[in-house]
């Protein structure tokens, strides 16, 4: 599976991978700095200019976690506020009843710390028509592909809300592929749920 972390650009304006580089004897006098990561801006470009499909799927993976992060602004906001929500109503089911003897003796007020049972919510999403075509061109890369990632191909399917698709990417992985992702994808699918959620694949 190509990396957008592996996605470099040449000083010719082309863009290629890391494991694409050979190793080559160099004297002091050459000047061959070490390519740095693109910046998420380049990443259209990387698109467009893409030589081959690996590097085209590289760079779209790195551009479809980008897109993201505007939800994952918004999620941790509306998580902070209804976490907030949640801290209040207890403070005021659960307020500091202390004596002042207590208060003395320094015995510790009541304090609130997170409940399982506590409200978990996502804000809605919707995927931009950018985001759509990135995730459609992603799935059409690996699909042509002898082993595709069925994990990246389940979490794809199931942010386009593309559900069936996505448990059937889920159902078609072997045992040995299975994983703590594919396991909270599939909880997420169950569950009817688009939304990104950040974790490790």
């Amino acid at each position: 599976m190509p990396s957008g972390n592996e996605l470099r650009k040449c000083k010719c304006g082309n863009f290629f991978l890391l494991n694409e580089l050979h190793e080559i004897t160099q004297n002091d006098a050459t000047e061959a700095p070490y390519p740095k990561r693109l910046a998420s801006e380049e990443l259209p470009e990387a698109i467009a200019k893409a030589r081959t499909p690996i590097i085209e799927q590289a760079a779209r993976q790195e551009y479809w976690v980008y897109l993201n992060h505007h939800y994952r602004e918004s999620y941790r906001t509306h998580r902070d506020a209804e976490e907030a929500f949640t801290k209040a109503a207890w403070e005021a089911d659960n307020p500091d009843t202390r004596n002042w003897w207590q208060r003395f003796r320094k015995v510790p007020s009541p304090r609130y710390t997170p409940q399982q049972s506590s409200p978990f919510t996502c804000p809605p999403f919707e995927p931009a028509h950018e985001q759509r075509e990135n995730m459609a061109a992603i799935i059409d890369l690996m699909q042509n592909q002898d082993r595709p990632d069925r994990v990246i191909l389940a979490e794809l399917h199931r942010e386009l809300g593309n559900f069936s698709e996505a448990e059937c990417e889920l159902e078609l992985l072997s045992d040995g592929d299975r994983s703590s992702a594919s396991r909270v994808i599939s909880e997420l699918v169950n569950e009817m749920q688009s939304a990104p959620i950040r974790f490790r694949m």
